[in-house]
């Protein structure tokens, strides 16, 4: 049995212990179901609460931002109270928050359950990835985060299924798949995950971490406008503000001898590689399932209800894949060749679904589907396995923590770019071939204002040229669809590379300070 550098385990070992890597994946599966739950409600959820502009970009984004702006804190409590009694906080509020979100009766309840959902959930899903390397059998770390990756992925299906299904009947429904779950994980809990050592020693360092959830929360509440406008105050007022704070985070906390978070392992090659790691997982993540939702919904002419089908074969790649990476590695496969493997494989299949844009059948999708779902795992366990090598003793929970942090930060990213750059190169090129055709200036803004109105409410446009600009939205959205899918290809191979030289260059170095060279003297 291992155990985390600065974690050992302490206690006797609970009674289901053998079952505790896949307990694991199941507890971040809770948190991975829940926005996917909430993103199927969302609809009947603004309809029924009364949202309009604002509130339902928030109610959108909202969760995600809480995660991001509070996990490593949770992470550090987690060093300093111990990471079980965190983990069962964590279950309590994250149901809390689901119940409420479920049961309320205004939006204001609702995004208040929404936060408490993000904030304990997030804090469930950091301390599981924390537990792994106390839990894994010795040697066997990346088999372990194998397994962990592709339960997260087989539950969160399963889930997301249960909570979609039941929020078709009624939304609020959907919200207590999680709150049940999450329950029942609260007493199994003792039975399966042993305790771990308290790091007495850990700097709780207010400000800095006042720095940090404020910098996240207001960029990341800035990303989530960026679909609404590009140039409103909403959104460069918490983009700017919240950078701000970040680099004034790195900067203070470099200085200070007691930080709660090292901010000096973004000098290291292998973390800056495992931040690459997790821009081609997240960002990849966030762009494969949303956009090819969207084109098979609005282009394809898929039904709603089949969609859920057509993502199978990404999320069943993805499963197989992590199994069998995390297998590989325990038994040579470094972390550089899984990444840039894993890169190669994700851009082939961005390429691959490029190429199918204007497709109308399943199997044109297939291929890149399956090299996307299978490359995106495959390079999830690296990025897993990097963090944890990385984490010194002293602040393991804050960097194992920060794995999170870090996917929802690329995530966000990709979700919002990704819309954006479609929208506004689908709506472009409406209004070229309007324009084109000779419609007048003031009609084409009512035909593309009739297209946003489809996409918003399924209703089709009344007016002929309404109807013209919907028909050229078709066009251009599966351009746009490809343009994106061939700069995603682009960005994952670039970023496996330069993960590939990073790591190597660290090997290299770690090689030369093991061997230095002989003095002439000797």
């Amino acid at each position: 049995m291992s155990s985390p550098v600065g974690a050992p385990i302490a206690g006797a070992t609970p009674r289901f212990f053998a079952v505790a890597v896949p307990f694991l994946g199941l507890l971040g599966a809770v948190q991975g179901s829940a926005p996917n739950i909430n993103s199927t409600a969302l609809v009947s959820v603004t309809r029924d609460l009364n949202m309009t502009g604002g509130s339902v970009a928030l109610a959108a984004s909202i969760q995600t931002i809480a995660i991001a702006g509070t996990v490593i804190t949770t992470g550090l409590l987690a060093d300093r109270l111990g990471r079980r009694r965190v983990l069962l906080a964590g279950l309590l509020i994250g149901v809390a928050g689901s119940a409420i979100s479920g049961l309320a009766p205004v939006s204001l309840i609702y995004l208040l359950g929404q936060v408490l959902s993000g904030i304990g959930l997030g804090a469930v899903y950091a301390a599981a990835f924390g537990y792994i390397n106390a839990v894994a059998k010795p040697g066997k770390l990346a088999a372990a985060l194998g397994l962990f990756g592709a339960t997260i992925g087989l539950v969160t299906l399963i889930m997301t299924f249960a909570g979609g299904a039941l929020a078709g009947v009624n939304w609020r429904l959907g919200y207590f798949v999680t709150a049940i779950v999450g329950a029942l994980c609260f007493f199994v809990t003792p039975m399966v995950l042993p305790h771990i050592t308290k790091l007495k020693n850990t700097n709780l360092d207010i400000g800095g971490q006042l720095l940090l959830g404020v910098g996240l929360i207001g960029f990341l509440y800035g990303v989530s406008q960026l679909g609404r406008s590009l140039t409103a105050p909403e959104t460069l007022l918490p983009l700017i503000g919240g950078a701000i704070c970040l680099v004034l985070f790195f900067i203070v906390e470099a200085k200070y001898k007691k930080s709660f978070y090292p901010v000096q392992i973004f000098k290291s090659p292998i973390f800056i590689a495992a931040i690459l790691a997790g821009f081609i997982y997240n960002f990849g993540v966030a762009v494969a399932f949303l956009q090819t939702t969207n084109l098979w919904q609005y282009v394809t002419d898929v039904p709603t209800r089949d969609i859920a089908y057509w993502q199978l074969p990404l999320i069943g790649a993805g499963i197989i894949g992590a199994l069998v990476t995390g297998r590989l590695m325990a038994k040579g496969l470094s972390n550089a060749g899984a990444l840039a493997g894993g890169a190669v494989i994700t851009g082939v299949g961005f390429a691959l679904l490029a190429l199918a844009a204007s497709a109308k059948s399943f199997l044109a999708f297939l291929p890149g589907l399956v090299l996307v779902g299978a490359g995106l795992l495959v390079v999830s366990i690296p990025f897993g396995n990097l963090i944890i090598q990385e984490a010194p003793p002293d602040k393991y929970g804050p960097v194992t923590s920060s794995r999170t942090t870090i996917g929802q930060f690329f995530y966000s990213i990709g979700f919002a770019l990704g819309t954006v750059f479609i929208d506004r190169l689908t709506m472009g090129g409406v209004v070229n071939k309007l324009t084109d055709a000779g419609v007048q200036p003031d009609l084409i803004g009512t035909a593309v204002t009739s297209v946003n109105q489809y996409v918003q409410t399924q209703e089709q446009p009344s007016t002929e040229v309404g109807k013209q600009a919907l028909a050229d939205a078709v066009t251009s959205y599966s351009g746009s669809f490809a343009s994106l899918m061939w700069i995603c290809a682009v960005l994952v191979i670039v970023a496996g590379l330069v993960a590939l030289m990073l790591l190597r260059r660290a090997k290299h170095a770690a090689q030369g300070s093991a061997n230095p060279t002989p003095s002439p003297s000797a």
